[in-house]
């Protein structure tokens, strides 16, 4: 199957179904009255998590997804159809996030829904406005424009352990033989193209473990394959920096330089060596950290392995020291998390593994990777703006003919910027009186009539109603 882990999609959910204005006209029921229904509801789009999904490739082809309208209400009471929710799977792990590049909603388990945009409210017919006074009001009201946005999706694999190192250093060999996976090993690099994702158990614990493609020197400023499938192993609660050992003190360099592209800080915690990133003083992500010298069977010799875990020791007590970094990691932690293994004959793979079962256990799943959303209080009332617009913008809307030049002369044009207001005045049917005189009495019991007193706003005068709907233009009302 072909990987696909980042698309830009566009999501639009449903408008809601006019209401009608219509009587009963039936032989046999004198009186009949008003009989227009409601329209039918909206639907909205829903992302749903799925453990059976691991890639984001059904929306290469299709990047625009509208939800069903609702259906317009009709005579003889009669409320039509909804519409259904229009439901996409989307895998563990998939993080949205809005153009700006804030984080809407990360999903982090199987079933897990999130409502991405939800459609418009709806409108009533003409039987709801039946009272003592108005026996048969002739208006309804029009549903509401649903929402629209264009958002990112990323997928981030949920692995426990991650292995990284630099290409050919038997990343995809070792998987292999602790998982059930089957990643591609050959003898040149950049053999693996995409991140492999296997299951490992061993001593009755199951735990996931990721294999990313080979990042070289430069990989942020997009050497090689970039540092495009980092995110994969934000994660992860471990990092296993894996050298080729048969490359002696070229390997171990290979492993000070991917220190340099994905570390910031490092700190000693619970006797454990911690990689820690801030951004403006608050930690957003800790990682443990081991260091595999692999192809050990190549090797063959306790003195030269040891030569080298001594240099490594040293090499990286020095990068530390010169960034003044890693004050507390001694040689003594350094010694205790550097272990040779070999993925040929299987040297020291069940010390590794046991090694990293405690370190799993010890590690809090909030101290791994802290990922700040956007709070979004639906509930939350904003204050109402009026503001008088500029000269320039009075000619603009007389050029663009959406004020008439005499209007403008002898009344003020105001900008209105509220939620609440800006609903009424979309679901409201222009042209009639009955519907209009019932807008005027909803403002007048929400205090909107006073709020417009207050700020001077006479009769006459054309408001500016700021929309709050994307890609729907501002309307103009006269007051």
């Amino acid at each position: 199957m072909q990987f696909y882990d980042e698309v830009k999609v566009f999501v639009q959910s449903g408008k809601w179904g006019d209401g009608c204005a219509t009587g009963r006209r039936e032989a046999g029921v004198p009186y009949g009255g008003p009989s227009g229904g409601n329209g039918g509801k909206w639907g909205s789009v829903v992302f749903i998590a799925s453990k059976d999904e691991n890639t984001l490739l059904p929306f290469r082809y299709r990047k625009i997804f509208k939800a069903h309208y609702g259906e317009p209400g009709r005579g003889k009471d009669q409320y039509w159809a909804n519409a259904a929710d229009m439901e996409l799977k989307v895998p563990i792990g998939t993080m949205v996030k809005d153009m700006d590049g804030h984080v809407l909603h990360v999903f982090s388990r199987d079933g897990e829904s999130w409502k991405v945009v939800k459609g418009g409210e709806g409108w009533v017919g003409n039987i709801h406005f039946k009272d003592a006074v108005n026996q048969f009001p002739n208006f309804y009201l029009m549903g509401e424009p649903g929402q629209q946005k264009e958002i990112t999706l990323e997928l981030q694999l949920l692995a426990d352990v991650a292995l990284i190192g630099t290409p050919s250093v038997g990343k995809s060999s070792l998987i292999n033989c602790i998982s059930h996976t089957k990643a591609k090993v050959a003898e040149y690099p950049f053999t693996t193209l995409i991140p492999n994702l296997g299951s490992v158990q061993h001593k009755e614990v199951t735990f996931n473990m990721i294999d990313i493609p080979g990042l070289i020197k430069g990989a942020a400023e997009g050497k090689g394959l970039g540092n495009a499938f980092l995110r994969h192993v934000l994660k992860a609660k471990i990092f296993c920096m894996v050298c080729d050992g048969s490359r002696y003190d070229a390997g171990i360099a290979e492993i000070i330089d991917l220190f340099q592209e994905i570390m910031e800080y490092i700190i000693k915690k619970d006797d454990m060596i911690t990689m820690v990133a801030t951004i403006n003083g608050e930690i957003i992500l800790e990682k443990r950290i081991i260091f595999l010298i692999n192809k050990y069977d190549l090797i063959n010799d306790p003195e030269i392995i040891g030569e080298e875990r001594k240099i490594m020791e040293e090499q990286l007590q020095v990068f530390f020291k010169q960034r003044s970094i890693g004050k507390d990691i001694n040689k003594t932690l350094l010694h205790k998390y550097i272990l040779e293994v070999s993925a040929a004959t299987k040297y020291g793979l069940d010390s590794w593994l046991d090694m990293l079962i405690p370190m799993l256990k010890n590690t809090r799943d909030e101290e791994v990777y802290h990922i700040p959303e956007i709070a979004v209080d639906e509930d939350a009332e904003e204050e109402v703006m009026i503001r008088n617009i500029s000269a320039e913008e009075k000619q603009k809307l007389i050029d663009e003919s959406y004020i008439q030049e005499l209007d403008s002369k002898y009344n003020e044009v105001r900008e209105v910027k509220d939620e609440e207001l800006c609903k009424l005045v979309w679901i409201l049917p222009r042209g009639n009186q009955e519907a209009e005189q019932r807008f005027r009495n909803v403002l007048e019991q929400k205090g909107t009539i006073q709020l417009f007193e207050e700020n001077n706003i006479q009769k006459w005068d054309v408001l500016k109603i700021k929309s709050f709907y994307q890609w729907q233009d501002d309307r103009y009302i006269m007051y």
